[in-house]
């Protein structure tokens, strides 16, 4: 057993009483634990007590245990939540889920589990979502935002259903939403990411600007995630590594633990993505390793690696600064400038103007649907298929005479 003291901290959630959390080195999650008041003092002398729990290896999670049912603590339905549900999802969703649940709960304000699982309420938190109740700016929500964080919440109370705590969900009356047939952002030019490329130093500082560029570069070349992309390994394979045994070509090996799907698969290792994993010292381990930036404030690094969620800030303001937009700004929203997934767009985009057929293209994205590719991730196909019908096939005399005209006034 080591003999350091566990790192606890303690964290204000807004609206609610403040917590200790720390990591539990058995379960590789984050444990938290409810003081029960908001005085920082009570909460500290509480902090002192459960470091010296766990240094003693002493199991400091509450087991008491709420009455289940609809008349359930919701604070003891939200630990029990956490703990046996969310534990089991990816960190980022779970994450995620405990973010929209804390929305939901500093508008509804409940004291028991039956208060949320109400129509009336339900349909109270949508109501407030969408006017903008807990937002950041104080603006209305879009419906597809809103129908999102319903989602989170309608889920929670399907598990309480189905942990038998409650008879049954209510009802919602669903707002309605359009289809979504635009990206989020957009691809890149090759001018665009060489702008960036000049920025980085800028960003990140000269020492370390060359791992920031290659991590642009293998976004640019492979087509991954950001998150895959930090997760590529020169050699071990539970991580997601280059096959160079896979005949006649070499293959990208991606394990489930590493899949949206959860399903193993290996995709073809693009060429670009090739040579620069080849130009990578197979004794680093990682393929990608980006320098930390203290150095620019002459501090050392807090950490022997950068957490994913964080590069992708860096990359957002690598693109900010090259000044390289992609969604533009709006009376109603601020600009969005290019980040970790325009890149992988950009992946998309080329090899579909390379001629690649977008079924191919899907299944190196690793999309269900060729047209999640289409819509997302290469909307030029559209122009590039019409450019090819009108080379196929003869143009009607009207629509010649048309663009005749148009030529002429223009002329």
């Amino acid at each position: 057993m080591s003999n350091k003291i566990p790192k606890v901290r303690l964290a204000v959630p807004k609206g609610r009483p403040i917590q200790l959390r720390y990591t539990c080195q058995i379960e590789n999650r984050e444990i938290r634990i409810s003081t029960g008041t908001r005085d920082v003092a009570e909460a500290a002398k509480q902090k002192e007590t459960l470091e010296a729990k766990l240094l003693l290896g002493i199991d400091a999670k509450r087991r008491r245990r709420s009455k289940a049912g609809p008349a359930m603590d919701w604070q003891a339905f939200r630990n029990r939540y956490t703990e046996l549900q969310l534990s089991t999802i990816r960190d980022r969703s779970a994450k995620d889920c405990e973010y929209r649940l804390d929305m939901a709960e500093r508008i509804l304000k409940p004291h028991t589990l039956g208060e949320v699982a109400d129509s009336e309420a339900l349909h109270k938190l949508q109501q407030s979502l969408l006017a903008g109740v807990e937002s950041r700016y104080g603006k209305p929500r879009s419906p597809h935002t809103v129908k999102t964080n319903m989602a989170v919440v309608m889920a929670a109370l399907k598990w309480a259903e189905y942990m038998e705590w409650l008879p049954t969900v209510p009802r919602l009356r669903k707002i309605k939403t359009t289809r979504l047939k635009h990206m989020k952002g957009r691809p890149i030019t090759t001018e665009e990411f060489e702008r960036m490329l000049d920025a980085t130093p800028d960003v990140v500082g000269a020492p370390v600007a060359e791992s920031w560029r290659q991590v642009l570069h293998g976004l640019w070349e492979s087509g991954l995630r950001l998150s895959e992309l930090m997760h590529v390994h020169l050699t071990d394979s539970q991580y997601i590594v280059p096959d160079w045994s896979a005949k006649p070509f070499p293959v990208l090996a991606i394990p489930a633990s590493m899949q949206k799907n959860a399903t193993e698969e290996s995709i073809p290792l693009l060429p670009g993505f090739e040579s620069l994993l080849l130009e990578t010292d197979p004794t680093h381990g990682w393929a990608f390793n980006p320098g930390s930036l203290q150095g620019k404030k002459n501090r050392k690094p807090r950490t022997d690696r950068i957490n994913p969620e964080w590069v992708g800030k860096v990359i957002t303001k690598i693109g900010k600064k090259a000044g390289v937009v992609v969604v533009p700004a709006t009376t109603t929203q601020k600009a969005k400038f290019a980040s970790a997934h325009d890149l992988r767009r950009s992946c998309a985009d080329r090899l579909v103007a390379a001629g690649v057929p977008e079924r191919e293209v899907a299944a190196i994205l690793r999309h269900a649907s060729v047209e999640t590719t289409r819509r997302h991730y290469a909307p030029g196909s559209v122009q590039r298929s019409a450019g090819i019908i009108r080379e196929k096939l003869s143009v009607p005399r009207y629509i010649k005479d048309s663009e005749d005209l148009e030529k002429s006034k223009s002329a």
